[in-house]
């Protein structure tokens, strides 16, 4: 068939759970939340150009990358996005944008959208989270060398605060100094590590919490966030497990029980203390996520003109 459409949906983060290095080799721990990247992909296997937003440009390179590696003649259509994530914030909206994109043309195409296969062409592009992945993964996010699936997600709120700007990824994971820092937080990241696979091995979020503080806090010397102390001070005043932060973003999340302030007034009520304390310019709850790519092929009669 010339003509196929394709349906995927990839989640965003929380920033991550952890985030250093190695032995000098970068690595991160995601954390998947209930916000994702939506993306409709109608294929034409005889057209050459592509009808998207302007802005998507890492879409457009990630739909180059898949036909020079199907060894397609030609490749071309119209992709729209159902749901977007903020931008620039350090919730994975570049990889979940080229995962969901990658992932809903290979279905299309009858390809079976591996997370492997995602994480390989996201990895092409830039630096890239692990959300294509079931669970909570361990990736080489720079290199791309290998990535390790953890085990499952553990329920947890996030109250996530944002104060303004943006950062690029590339541009983050290129500055000066940056794998110095992370030399100099090796140990401290690998207690954060331990900590981290503990949390998840025994679906604990008190150590998950705490392996996020500590990844947290060391990222403050790269990446400042002036009121990292009262808040987390704040959470923990509320019933708060600690924090979890992106690492190369401008986001800063308290993390509570999944059951926690379970009713409608109770989330209105620190909603707005927060507002009121802290002043974001923007402020979500989300939930965390399972993680991991969801694909339809879709039928034309479900997608007429």
């Amino acid at each position: 068939m010339d003509f196929t459409v394709g349906l995927a949906r990839c989640p965003g983060t929380c920033g991550e759970w952890v985030q250093g290095a190695r032995k000098g080799v970068p690595f991160l721990v995601d954390c998947p939340i209930d916000r994702f990247s939506e993306a409709r992909v109608a294929l034409n296997m005889h057209a050459t150009g592509w009808d998207l937003p302007p802005s998507k440009t890492k879409a457009l390179q990630v739909l180059q990358l898949l036909k020079d590696n199907l060894g397609l003649p030609a490749l071309g259509g119209t992709v729209k996005f159902i749901q977007q994530l903020p931008e620039g914030k350090g919730m994975a909206s570049s990889t979940a944008d080229i995962s969901a994109v990658a992932a809903a043309a290979l279905i299309a195409l009858g390809k079976d959208p591996a997370p492997e296969r995602l994480a390989h062409f996201a990895l092409r592009i830039e630096p890239s989270d692990s959300v294509m992945f079931p669970g909570i993964t361990e990736i080489e996010h720079v290199q791309g060398h290998s990535h390790n699936v953890l085990g499952a997600s553990v329920p947890a709120l996030f109250l996530a605060l944002d104060w303004g700007g943006t950062i690029d990824t590339r541009v983050f994971n290129a500055r000066p100094g940056l794998a110095e820092h992370y030399r100099r937080y090796e140990g401290e990241i690998q207690r954060a590590y331990g900590l981290a696979r503990e949390g998840i091995e025994q679906a604990d979020l008190g150590k998950l919490a705490a392996a996020g503080t500590i990844s947290a806090r060391c990222n403050l010397e790269i990446n400042p966030k002036s009121l990292f102390e009262p808040f987390l001070a704040w959470v923990r005043q509320k019933g708060g497990l600690g924090v979890v932060t992106a690492h190369s973003g401008t986001l800063l999340a308290g993390v509570f029980p999944q059951n926690s302030f379970a009713n409608r007034e109770l989330r209105k009520n620190l909603r707005l203390e927060a507002h009121q304390l802290f002043n974001p310019v923007y402020l979500d709850l989300f939930n965390s996520h399972s993680g991991g790519i969801l694909a339809t092929k879709l039928k034309l009669s479900e997608n007429a003109g």
